[in-house]
């Protein structure tokens, strides 16, 4: 599992495999084909080079080594993953809109914002 960080460089999530953890262990979203979905089929924004983006391409975190996007802070030491529970059964996701071009700043969005 790999931690998700915020625009502070503080831990928000971890991304196991193409699920995504909060802090508080809970499975909350899901990246099929560069896109990010809730588990109830919402589009949330995409997940490309690393870095997770809103509607607008706007950043709103990211994983160390994330490229094409803003400057990324130092990051805080990220604590033990937790050991996830068993994994939702992922819905069948919708066709997603056009990708917005990625942007080179941070989102206003935070991470709870984002993931709706």
């Amino acid at each position: 599992m790999e931690p998700i960080f915020n625009s502070r460089g503080q831990v928000v999530g971890w991304l196991k495999g193409d699920l995504v953890l909060d802090r508080n262990n809970r499975y909350r979203a899901l990246v099929r084909n560069g896109n990010v979905f809730s588990f109830r089929g919402a589009h949330l924004g995409t997940f490309d080079s690393g870095f997770f983006r809103d509607k607008s391409g706007h950043c709103v975190s990211f994983l160390k080594g994330a490229q094409g996007g803003p400057i990324t802070p130092i990051t805080q030491i990220s604590p033990i993953p937790p050991i996830p529970p068993v994994a939702p059964i992922a819905p069948i996701p919708p066709i997603p809109p056009i990708p917005p071009i990625g942007s080179l700043s941070w989102s206003y969005q935070d991470w709870e914002g984002f993931l709706g």
